[in-house]
């Protein structure tokens, strides 16, 4: 097996006018004990990047590691304003889960575009039920995971931690057990419990081909499925929204979860 495609940085590196997804891409997914981990913090739409976030510590709740060797704080870590957001020698065997939490930010909109965001990021809960206001306001977090493995280790479970973020997708199989044309599954928790009837997006890119991208409906206990179609950097991703508990404060309140993995090239 080889390693999972690198990505080029630039194909990456393109203009959108609406960013969402808050995702978290490695140069490399497969590394091995001592080789450098290369990790990415991007604002993108699909695959389309509109910028890349330093280290932010005012924003950021939590960022850590979880591999054999327990949890790392990697906040505590890191220099703000650090650039890419990691850039370290790799101290373990296994697989690694890195994980952080945004804190709150908030954002207001016409209706219209509020309605067409809802569309656009298959929000099906949510309706406009006020018709004085002209405009939403909305206060937001993210919830943003990814997988890499070094050297492949027996029994590793790593890959199915729940580290308890309000929004979470957590993956059913390790992808780096898997190849093209398999089958991969998740779970998906809002509030620590299974959320059903919730539409998750699939993406990958591979190489300079065109992104591509899937649909799943996660049933009566929260799982969803996907089709590994192609080798290359994958990501899931869905955001979810509740009317908010203090109207005072804001009128919606959502949460962005993505978990991006890396899938190798066979012989």
């Amino acid at each position: 097996m080889k390693k999972a495609n690198t990505i080029l940085l630039s194909i990456f590196l393109a203009a959108t006018v609406f960013a969402h997804e808050y995702v978290l891409i490695a140069y490399n997914y497969i590394v091995k004990d001592g080789e450098k981990l290369e990790l990415h913090l991007f604002v993108a739409d699909g695959f389309n990047i509109e910028l890349e976030r330093p280290v932010q510590k005012s924003f950021t709740k939590k960022f850590e590691m979880i591999n054999e060797n327990g949890k790392t704080d990697l906040l505590a870590k890191l220099d703000d304003g650090a650039l890419p957001i990691l850039d370290i020698y790799v101290d373990f065997k296994g697989l690694g889960l890195i994980h952080m939490e945004r804190d709150y930010a908030r954002i207001t909109m016409p209706n219209d575009k509020f309605e067409s965001y809802l569309e656009v990021d298959n929000i099906e809960n949510i309706k406009i039920n006020d018709s004085t206001k002209t405009e939403q306001s909305e206060r937001y977090t993210r919830y943003i995971k990814t997988l890499i493995q070094s050297n492949a280790k027996q029994n590793d479970e790593i890959y199915k931690t729940v580290v308890g973020h309000n929004f979470e997708i957590v993956l059913l199989q390790n992808p780096y057990e898997l190849s093209k044309g398999d089958w991969i599954s998740a779970k998906v928790l809002f509030m620590g419990e299974p959320l059903k009837n919730k539409v998750i997006t699939a993406r990958n890119r591979i190489g300079n081909e065109p992104a591509i991208f899937q649909y799943s409906r996660t049933d009566e206990n929260g799982k969803c499925s996907f089709k590994l179609e192609r080798e290359g950097v994958w990501f899931f991703h869905s955001t979810h929204m509740i009317a908010s508990p203090n109207k005072n404060d804001t009128d919606w309140e959502s949460f962005w979860t993505t978990f991006s993995f890396g899938i190798a090239e066979t012989e």
